[in-house]
């Protein structure tokens, strides 16, 4: 599968595609929008960490995104805009040195004057990979000299250019610097403040010293919910973020409940370890690409709410490419007699292409290895293993499935104990937006998330798209980085789920071109009454 000179030499940004559910705005028709109350939002459990210095993971940003606000954010239009800071940086001729003015009227929950010392301490706290968390694989040793020459301005020098910092410090919160060593510590200048946490309820309630516009809640509380549907039904959730895909099966049967998806960035991948033989070797891997059951995941599994999977980069992420198709296409040999369109409008299972796959490679059909299923907050990922390994099954491997938690996973990646893994980034594409670079990381030879592949042309073509400030220029370097991973089978995405929303019909709709960066808006929505 080599790069054509189309797409070597294409020019422009991917474009995240966002869908609202049939029929939905419709539904609430009549039912006046209302201030004030209290909007009650579910969560499959409540985090340990509130800090979001600390933790990607959604249901962390959920609740501090409120709260805490970031020097820039992504508007609808996928643009990027200045929220803490005053304007767009200053960025030297040789991309070496930006300079950052923050907006004057800011003051933190309590009082305290937003200044550049809060912004100083966190960029150093996320720069040091002995504090930077969840953020290490973007941020940890890319930064240089980090100072406040006066109370308004950041500047930050970088050992190397880093376009890419822009597109980050839109999704990194900046939290008063007095609570960077606090993991259960929620400080911000949001519109929203916290008013307490019990283990049993998050409670944010609105802060009336806010500087912009009034925002329309009263507050807003978390509650852990076993039962989201039923929680929705019965008007004890008002909203309930990523639910699970026999639970959007459930809301859509159900009067009142309802349930918007969007495409955002690719979170779902198949990761096979090239340190480990068979998977060393590209004919193998590639093997397993074509043995992959995409159609009857999408089917079975998300019963059409996600895309088929085609490259490392999908519907939300810079430079996806909906007409690269590397894997072919066609109907699944299991597919239902009349699938859904969106089901099968991409590649499947190609028996004949394995049994080609195998014949290039120097080992025998029959590859035995064991698919580590990293169960995290996506419930469903027993299941979609379950369907992966049926498929491959079929075509000549012999597959087991083993499920490990986010932990287990991150020991074993460190030293190389796996096969095959089938991981949920969800939390990394919400740290890195839609830069792709979540999804990139497993085949760049330097990242701590590196999988084994070593190609010194995509390590230059990444390091040049992280490099760059121009966003054309860099989803152009991405697209073709992800064609290469692609094209090598490095990382394989079966499916790029749609993200998923459900609420109760006492709820005004979520912003989908939110959804569709992987963000959920609380803040601004409104009651029905």
């Amino acid at each position: 599968m080599p790069l054509s000179r189309r797409r070597v030499l294409a020019l422009g940004a991917g474009t995240g595609v966002a869908a609202v559910s049939a029929g939905l705005l419709a539904s609430c028709t009549g039912r006046e929008l209302r201030s004030g109350g209290t909007l009650t939002v579910g969560v499959s459990r409540l985090p340990d960490v509130l800090n979001p210095v600390y933790a990607t993971a959604e249901p962390v940003r959920w609740i501090a995104d409120p709260v805490v606000e970031a020097l820039y954010t992504y508007r609808d239009d996928t643009t990027i805009g200045p929220v803490l800071a005053g304007a767009d940086p200053q960025i030297a001729p040789d991309g070496l040195s930006w300079t950052i003015r923050l907006r004057p009227d800011v003051r933190f929950h309590g009082g305290d004057p937003f200044t550049a010392e809060h912004v100083v301490a966190c960029l150093r706290r996320v720069g040091d990979p002995a504090t930077a968390g969840d953020w290490a694989p973007w941020l940890a040793g890319r930064f240089g000299a980090i100072e406040a020459p006066d109370a308004r301005t950041v500047r930050i020098e970088l050992p190397r250019p880093f376009g890419a910092l822009r597109a980050l410090l839109a999704c990194l919160p900046i939290p008063h610097q007095a609570t960077l060593g606090d993991p259960r510590a929620l400080v911000g200048t949001g519109p929203f403040r916290l008013a307490g946490a019990d283990g049993a309820v998050v409670a944010l309630r609105r802060d009336p010293d806010h500087r912009g516009k009034a925002v329309p809640l009263e507050g807003i509380d978390f509650r852990a919910s076993t039962d989201a549907v039923a929680d929705l039904k019965e008007r004890r959730l008002a909203v309930y973020p990523r639910p699970t895909p026999d639970q959007v099966r459930r809301l859509r049967r159900s009067d009142d409940t309802y349930v918007q998806t969007a495409s955002g960035p690719t979170d779902l991948v198949v990761l096979p370890n090239l340190r480990r033989p068979p998977f060393d070797n590209v004919a193998v891997r590639r093997a397993l690409a074509f043995g992959m059951d995409r159609t009857r995941v999408s089917q079975e599994v998300y019963r059409g709410d996600a895309v088929i999977g085609q490259g490392p980069l999908g519907p939300g992420n810079e430079g996806w490419d909906p007409e690269y198709t590397p894997y072919g296409r066609g109907v699944s040999p299991t597919a239902s007699p009349k699938p859904s369109p969106s089901a099968t409008a991409g590649p499947t299972v190609e028996p004949e292409r394995v049994t080609a796959m195998f014949g290039e490679a120097p080992v025998p059909p029959g590859v035995r290895f064991t698919l580590l299923a990293v169960v995290g907050e996506a419930a469903e990922l027993p299941d979609v293993a379950r369907v992966l390994a049926e498929g491959w099954n079929r075509v000549g491997f012999t597959v087991t499935v083993e499920r490990v938690d986010p932990a287990t996973w991150v020991a074993r990646r460190r030293v190389g104990d796996f096969d095959v893994a089938l991981v949920d980034l969800r939390g990394s594409a919400y740290a890195v937006g839609r830069t792709g670079f979540a999804v990139l990381s497993a085949a760049v030879s330097t990242s701590p998330e590196s999988t084994g592949y070593v190609n010194p042309e995509l390590d230059r073509l990444v390091e040049r798209a992280w490099g760059t400030a121009d966003t054309s220029r860099r989803a152009t370097l991405t697209r073709v980085a992800g064609e290469i991973v692609a094209r090598d089978a490095v990382v394989l995405p079966p499916v790029y789920p749609k993200v998923a929303v459900g609420r109760s019909g006492r709820v005004e709709s979520v912003d989908v071109r939110q959804m569709g960066l992987g963000r959920v808006e609380l803040a601004t929505l409104h009651r029905r009454g």
